[in-house]
């Protein structure tokens, strides 16, 4: 349990994921990449703060939020490369 690291790792996850967002549509397909990290970071950091996170605890709920955070991205700001063409 490492309370500040935890709460570092969401700041950083969140601010790369707002950072990213903003710029969706000039920083290309990289941004699927970023946000994958970017969510990943929050799901360790959650699980940072938390007392009896397992190792299956961090597997899954990094690998499901590296899954979802750039399809929740995709889903709500459309395509990454600019106004509906891949």
């Amino acid at each position: 349990m490492h309370p500040l690291g935890g709460v570092a790792a969401i700041l950083a996850g969140c601010g790369v994921a707002l950072g990213v967002s903003l710029a969706w549509r000039r920083v290309g397909r990289a941004a699927l990449g970023l946000l994958a990290i970017a969510g990943a970071a929050v799901g360790s950091g959650a699980l940072l703060i938390q007392s009896r996170a397992g190792p299956g605890d961090y597997a899954i709920t990094m690998g499901a939020l590296a899954l979802l955070a750039p399809l929740h991205a995709r889903v709500l700001l459309g395509p990454p490369t600019g106004h509906g063409r891949d």
